[in-house]
């Protein structure tokens, strides 16, 4: 099967879209599917798409999230003319699901769309635009499915267009495998870096993630031996918090990492005490909380929509309050004087990640994918 995983941002820029779509291609590609991610190229990084394992076609990046936005289908229609992919799978609502609806009478492939919650959540700055609630919403009664990888964005699906019944739920995964086996410490790792004895927060240092918060959370703590809080991202707020820490008296105990990937990566995962999830405002789905997870760590998290339905509170991890430094310290500090908790805990987490397989995940896909091409199939042939 020929399948187009049409997003409107891809690797090398890092985060949660750009890692799913991503895993899902190299998924498909292991499976025997025949992939291609369309993607617009990128104003300020490097592409390297040849090292990929699946073709990428780019094509310019959008000037406007208004305006000329329906002149970029000509590179759908002909990416369609010359590769004839069988599905047609959209990333966002908008813009990729929208472009998609416009290409609709062009295509002999279903169209499937996913949100990854910043296109369906309540406030998207683009929603207070003119016309663009009307272009989201032809996107989504033009789709033969959504696929809502949460509560979060299934509600938003609905909030945006109340009539949808064509809504599939399929969550995100984990690559079980890089967590199975331990990893070798970092070579130039901070050595106050200790296993078992840090905190960890893994993500884009922005506002909305609530670093802030664990910073001043990490400031009422009642001294625990050397524990530290290891933040490994990178982001526009990072001199804001670098500064926060200062001003706090915890430079010695906070460790600032800047992006980290790979081994690196997966070794503070395994070797953390906890790890930390304070987002202040929304989460679509916790791709942390599974990987933290899949290593064998209770998370503690913020009591938000993509939150709940992962976190098992008091079994898998603890949910605190969002904007709650009291209650996050409180959380955190328990787990910190009580290992045998924290490693039921991470044992239970564990058990729980290995639903969430990247492989099964993607196997879902493509039986939504067959069962829906069958469904066109039959339409085009009435």
């Amino acid at each position: 099967m020929r399948i187009c995983l049409y997003t409107s941002t891809a690797l090398p820029k890092v985060g949660g879209q750009e890692l799913v779509v991503d895993t899902l291609a190299r998924q498909f590609t292991a499976l025997g599917q025949d992939v291609t991610v369309m993607a617009p190229r990128h104003r300020h990084l490097e592409l390297d798409d040849a090292r990929l394992p699946y073709p990428v076609v780019r094509h310019p990046r959008f000037l406007s999230t208004r305006r000329f936005v329906a002149w970029y289908r000509r590179w759908l229609q002909e990416l369609y003319y010359w590769n004839r992919f069988d599905v047609l799978h959209c990333h966002d609502v908008y813009p990729t699901g929208y472009l998609a609806a416009l290409c609709r009478q062009d295509l002999a492939a279903p169209i499937v769309i996913t949100s990854h919650g910043g296109d369906v959540r309540e406030g998207n700055v683009r929603l207070a635009k003119p016309g663009l609630p009307a272009r989201h919403t032809l996107a989504l009664q033009s789709a033969d499915a959504l696929i809502a990888i949460s509560n979060f964005t299934r509600d938003g699906f609905l909030r945006l267009h109340a009539g949808a019944k064509n809504i599939v739920s399929i969550p995100n995964g984990v690559d079980l495998s890089l967590f199975t086996q331990q990893v070798a410490r970092p070579g130039g790792l901070d050595p106050t870096i200790r296993s078992d004895e840090f905190v960890l927060f893994i993500g884009r240092l922005h506002v909305r993630k609530g670093v802030d918060v664990l910073l001043e959370a990490m400031r009422q703590l009642r001294p625990s031996g050397d524990v530290q809080l290891v933040i490994a991202g990178d982001g526009d707020e990072r001199p804001a918090l670098e500064a926060q820490a200062a001003q706090a008296g915890l430079t010695a105990r906070v460790r600032f990492l800047g992006s980290t990937t790979g081994q690196a990566k997966i070794w503070l995962l395994q070797n953390a005490r906890v790890v930390a999830v304070p987002s202040r405002t929304w989460e679509s789905f916790g791709l942390v909380v599974l990987e933290g997870y899949a290593a064998g760590r209770p998370v503690i998290a913020s009591t938000l929509p993509g939150m709940q339905e992962l976190i098992q509170h008091g079994r898998t991890g603890l949910l605190v309050a969002p904007e709650s430094p009291r209650q996050l310290a409180a959380a955190v500090e328990r787990l910190l004087r009580d290992r045998a908790l924290a490693r039921r805990m991470g044992e239970a987490a564990r058990v729980v990640a290995s639903t969430y397989s990247w492989e099964a995940i993607a196997r879902k896909h493509i039986e939504l994918y067959q069962r829906l091409r069958g469904n066109k199939q039959q339409s085009l042939a009435a």
